[in-house]
């Protein structure tokens, strides 16, 4: 404060009187400020001194908050690519399906996914008939050992 009433005389030549009011009213708002914030947290900071288990409450809080933060943040980020990813794999998708329009042609196009859907619905076919089929071979043979014809061995 001695600083500032050293050089408030120089101020006055420098400064207009409107500029310089403002500065002087928000230098001593600061201060004031300063002040109330220092009188009020005087005693929590004795107490935190004196008592180390509230110390370490606190501290253990501030780690556990920035820990949340951190880990907001590193969720934000995933969560960000992972929906790049997804939207790009998107139009992408959508813009090789417009090029393939575009070079076969509504017809053509129409053709290829019929082609397609055949081909798909011809191996679900046959997979599902041999997962039929495994299905029946271990119901004979789950029939067989309660029938007592299983394997015995001694």
């Amino acid at each position: 404060m001695d600083f500032v009433q050293d050089y408030l005389p120089l101020l006055n030549n420098l400064l207009p009187p409107s500029l310089l009011s403002t500065l002087i009213s928000l230098t001593t708002t600061t201060f004031g400020v300063f002040k109330t914030i220092q009188t009020n947290l005087t005693p929590l900071l004795q107490r935190l001194t004196t008592q180390p288990d509230l110390t370490s409450i606190l501290v253990l809080v501030i780690i556990l908050f920035a820990s949340f933060k951190i880990l907001d943040m590193a969720y934000r980020a995933v969560m960000f690519w992972i929906n790049l990813v997804f939207k790009l794999v998107f139009w992408g998708g959508l813009t090789v399906l417009g090029y393939w329009v575009w070079h076969r042609g509504v017809d053509g196009f129409m053709e290829d996914v019929q082609g397609l859907v055949e081909h798909w619905t011809g191996s679900y076919e046959k997979y599902s008939g041999e997962v039929k089929k495994f299905q029946r071979q271990k119901e004979r043979e789950l029939k067989m050992k309660q029938a007592g014809y299983g394997r015995r061995w001694r």
